[in-house]
């Protein structure tokens, strides 16, 4: 059965209505210093407590009247669609010609107004309200309903970041019931969580479930985002977007922003919440930096190791990341970052993941000077990084450091591509001198040779049966291939091994 992870926003849209109104979106001149003596937050453990368990409506009174309904709309043109539209004429001959030439115009209805339900929690008496981006990020009106008097008040967008999904919004009034914040560092496995917001539609839903896992951040939900997700399978589904997961003691401890879904849309057991520690990371980063988040910079391209290139590396497991690539002018080769470094530590955290030291560095204000462990030529040595402005430089740490607008890098097949190995590739992979051949640098996940078992880390020693030693040998021996199937022999792991790479599918 098919399954997608699904955004939690209900949305429908209704043609031929234009925009009411249009919110402002600014940042307030509020710091987080200031707010922070408003809200409330709690970082004591839930105790366990024996006994059973026969009602968690105490936690639930705490935190219900501070979740309110959020209502989005904004204003889009719907664009052509030629095969549509030959279907339509043929359905209905009599049309007249100009019928989607005035569509097109608005006068058929083109432009429409897209309404989006969602939810958000008050976290401070006057008015400020934290929920997801995707629920308010881009819309041209925001309204909220409070649970206690169901009135609605107009909300201005204080600031939102959509690569963590976080979004504070505030609305003028005085004397609210507001969220205490609790410590998503502390969650385990096994934790009750109970999840309250607003889906479809039903105002002040609580559902109860468990916390399934913590760290999740290899669910792709934010394209180019940061992801360290809490995984509960307390029942969620669209309009929770944005609301309260709150823990035994009524405390907020997550911002639900997405499930993992069947066909139909409908909740499964698994759901994602942002921690609130993250989130209130991020309003905080919101409200010092003027309605947008700054992120460091390093300006390296990264890899998580594989077992072949942990071995290669001498490493009795794969923890760590390695420097692939060092980008030119960046705060990495300032600092004398090299390639084939193995970054084992950062600000005194062990290196687990790609994804956690990307957000990590994201996490990072510019101009922060960090302390990097590495391994190098098998030796553990340390590194400080005065880490650079990703708004300058477009390019989050662990990501390609090419710049914008550079020429595409050339492949040797398709999806594959390779360089020459220098010393400093030979020493990290401890290769004798009788190893010649090209590295492979890169390997896109849906290649063909991909499929054929070809990986980065490994040294491509023939093709078609001919020694390589350089780039442009190897550049010369497949332009020069009029077979399907191309023949590698590659090194890895102290050994030789062939493979059979198919050019075609």
């Amino acid at each position: 059965m098919k399954r997608s992870l699904l955004l939690l926003l209900n949305s429908l849209v209704l043609g031929g209505v234009l925009a009411l109104g249009v919110s402002g979106s600014c940042a307030d001149e509020l710091k987080f210093a200031d707010l922070e003596k408003k809200i409330s937050i709690d970082k004591s453990p839930v105790s366990p407590e024996g006994g059973a368990v026969t009602t968690y409506a105490p936690a639930l009174k705490k935190v219900m009247p501070a979740v309110v309904t959020i209502f989005s709309s904004k204003s889009v043109t719907t664009t052509r669609n030629p095969q549509q539209e030959e279907l339509f004429r043929r359905m209905f001959p009599d049309l007249p010609d100009d019928f989607f030439e005035k569509q097109e115009n608005g006068e058929g209805g083109r432009e429409h107004k897209e309404q989006g339900l969602g939810s958000g929690v008050v976290i401070s008496p006057d008015g400020y309200i934290l929920t997801n981006n995707h629920v308010v990020g881009d819309a041209d009106e925001i309204k909220v309903t409070l649970s206690s008097n169901k009135r609605e008040y107009p909300a201005t967008l204080i600031g939102a970041d959509p690569q963590t999904d976080v979004a504070l919004i505030k609305i003028e009034a005085k004397d609210l019931p507001f969220v205490t914040i609790g410590d998503s560092s502390t969650l385990q496995v096994g934790d009750v969580a109970l999840a309250v917001g607003n889906p479809l539609g039903l105002e002040q839903t609580a559902t109860l479930g468990i916390i399934s896992a913590v760290g999740r951040s290899d669910v792709n939900i934010l394209e180019n985002g940061y992801e360290s997700f809490i995984q509960t399978d307390a029942a969620i589904n669209r309009g929770n977007s944005g609301g309260a997961l709150v823990d035994a003691a009524g405390r907020l401890i997550g911002i639900p922003t997405a499930i993992q879904s069947n066909f139909s849309g409908g909740n499964i057991g698994i759901g994602f919440a942002i921690p609130s520690n993250m989130a209130l990371n991020i309003v905080q980063r919101l409200l010092d930096g003027g309605g947008v988040v700054k992120r460091g910079f390093l300006g390296v391209y990264l890899r998580e190791l594989d077992p072949n290139m942990a071995k290669a590396l001498g490493r009795e497991d794969r923890s760590g990341v390695l420097v692939a690539e060092v980008g030119e002018k960046t705060p990495a080769e300032a600092a004398g970052m090299k390639a084939g470094d193995l970054i084992v530590g950062y600000e005194g955290k062990p290196v687990e993941s790609m994804q956690q030291l990307r957000l990590d560095i994201s996490n990072t204000a510019p101009e922060t000077e960090v302390l990097f462990s590495l391994v190098r030529k098998g030796e553990k040595t340390d590194l400080k990084v005065t880490l650079g402005d990703l708004d300058d430089n477009k390019l989050a740490g662990g990501s390609s450091p090419r710049r914008p607008g550079a020429a595409k890098e050339k492949e040797l097949v398709e999806g594959v591509s390779v360089t020459n190995l220098d010393e400093e590739a030979r020493s990290s992979l401890q290769l004798d001198d009788s190893v010649e051949g090209v590295l492979v640098k890169s390997v896109k996940d849906n290649a063909l040779a991909a499929e054929a078992g070809l990986r980065p880390g490994m040294v491509i020693t023939q093709i078609d049966q001919t020694d390589v030693k350089s780039v442009d040998e190897a550049y010369k021996i497949v332009e020069n291939f009029e077979s399907d199937v191309l023949l590698l022999q590659v090194y890895v792991a102290g050994r030789r091994d062939i493979l059979a790479v198919p050019l075609v599918e």
